[in-house]
């Protein structure tokens, strides 16, 4: 029962969608999507491209990437669907779509938003996705052995698979700074064992992946204020939220203090880029 609860909520991430509309062009999931995009062309080009599934797609960034690299060359029959079991997520994909539209990037036009639960992928036909793109999603799952295998049903024979999985993070660091100021309470950090390189692995060779190769990146969380990020970090990430919610506000304050000092001491100047460390898993059906 305790992991069941280390897992995020539907509520929390209702929570957090708008939220990570401030980091949409910033944040830490630009640079795994980028590299999505990039090898992802490398093993099977887009141009072959029946359907495309940005999955748990939240505000576009994997979506976004790939549309700026290669809508050019994407056939007209072809899907490219963010995909998410959360509505306020798949509200941000649309709020996203819209204003890339209004800034004059027509090539988010083609992209349509489903709700769909990872562990069945019950929106998509057998066999029909040639590009599953996961951003931050599988490592995150209450069960990853049955999204994956819901994962290898929809894939169409030779289709791409991509998983990011975040390995460490300054940002991560400091959201388990309450524990600096309470270390009486628990910050319950969700692990499904899907994450290291050796678990990713032995889990889609299980699934009965193939070509499978996980190559470690870095990503990025931008910020040009340390005050602003770090009250970020304390009350939109849902596991700091919910440890905050049982401490004092002199408590959260004494935590916010020690966050700052360190991250000046960690980036002195500013604007900065906060960095993370990414298992990126491919492989084909």
């Amino acid at each position: 029962m305790a992991e069941a609860q280390s897992h995020i909520t539907h509520t929390e991430w209702s929570t957090i969608a708008p939220a990570m509309m401030q980091q949409v062009t910033s944040g830490p999931g630009v640079a795994p999507g980028d590299h999505m995009a990039k090898h992802g062309e490398e093993l099977l080009s887009f141009s072959k491209a029946t359907t495309i599934v940005d999955m748990g797609c939240g505000p576009g960034q994997v979506t976004n990437a790939v549309l700026q690299a290669h809508h050019a060359q994407l056939p007209p029959s072809t899907q490219l669907i963010g995909a998410d079991s959360n509505a306020q997520m798949l509200a941000q994909y649309n709020a996203r779509k819209k204003a890339e539209v209004d800034k004059g990037n027509t090539y988010w036009q083609c992209a349509k938003t489903v709700e769909v639960d990872i562990h069945d992928c019950a929106a998509f036909e057998d066999e029909s996705v040639s590009h599953m793109l996961c951003g931050f999603v599988l490592f995150l799952v209450p069960d990853p052995a049955k999204a994956i295998d819901a994962i290898k049903r929809v894939m169409a024979p030779g289709g791409v698979v991509a998983m990011s999985s975040l390995q460490s993070s300054d940002w991560m660091k400091l959201s388990m700074y309450p524990l600096k100021v309470r270390p009486d309470l628990r910050m319950d950090v969700p692990t499904n064992g899907c994450s290291s390189a050796e678990d990713v692995t032995r889990r889609l060779n299980v699934a009965g992946f193939r070509d499978i190769e996980v190559i470690q990146t870095e990503n990025y969380l931008a910020f040009d204020d340390y005050d602003t990020i770090c009250r970020f970090l304390l009350t939109k990430l849902p596991m700091a939220a919910r440890i905050i919610s049982q401490m004092t506000n002199d408590e959260v304050l004494e935590t916010h203090k020690l966050m700052m000092a360190d991250l000046k001491t960690w980036y002195p100047t500013l604007p900065a880029k906060m960095v993370g460390k990414v298992n990126i898993a491919y492989c084909r059906k």
